[in-house]
């Protein structure tokens, strides 16, 4: 199927002709010939399976490095122009990825209670000829952990004057009052 409709988008491409200046074309209309659900199989879920599936963090993305998907433009904003004003930071230099994982852990969980929400986790960039900087490369995976993935709602390299691409800004969500 694919293929075929391609084929019929292929051949109502028209070159563009200049006319006085401006440019048109020849609009020509694509008729489907076959039903496109034919070659679809479709499972559904019901809503309440949804309700499951959010709760356990399925259906929501991994987190990742630079995702502005959960925050406000204006933090944004904020953080490009270099006014975030870091409330803790944590420094993992020579610590063993480990120890590094459970002081980051740790160190997010902290901070969520004390509601702290920008932090600045140095990493260090770490020499790729020497094969160092297991922390930094590890960091990313760390975001996705299900005891801080919850709790985190942006994370991107740091500005220069923090560090640059060996730190990273940490923004987390508002503690959730029950």
């Amino acid at each position: 199927m694919d293929k075929n409709l391609w084929k019929e988008i292929i051949d109502t491409v028209v070159p563009l002709k200049k006319k006085g200046g401006r440019f048109g074309m020849e609009i020509k209309p694509i008729t489907q010939k076959k039903n496109a659900m034919d070659d679809i199989s479709v499972s559904f879920v019901s809503p309440e399976d949804i309700k499951v599936l959010k709760r356990r963090h399925i259906i929501e993305s991994d987190l990742s490095l630079g995702d502005i998907s959960r925050v406000d433009k204006s933090i944004i904003k904020n953080i490009k122009k270099g006014n975030f004003s870091v409330d803790a930071r944590l420094d993992l230099h020579g610590k063993t990825l480990e120890k590094a994982f459970n002081t980051f852990v740790s160190f997010v969980n902290n901070n969520y209670e004390l509601e702290n929400r920008n932090l600045l986790i140095v990493t260090g960039k770490g020499n790729p000829e020497k094969n160092t900087g297991i922390i930094r490369k590890n960091f990313p995976l760390w975001l996705n952990n299900e005891s801080v993935r919850d709790k985190i709602l942006y994370v991107n390299f740091a500005n220069i004057s923090d560090g640059g691409d060996g730190a990273f800004y940490v923004f987390l969500r508002r503690k959730k009052f029950v």
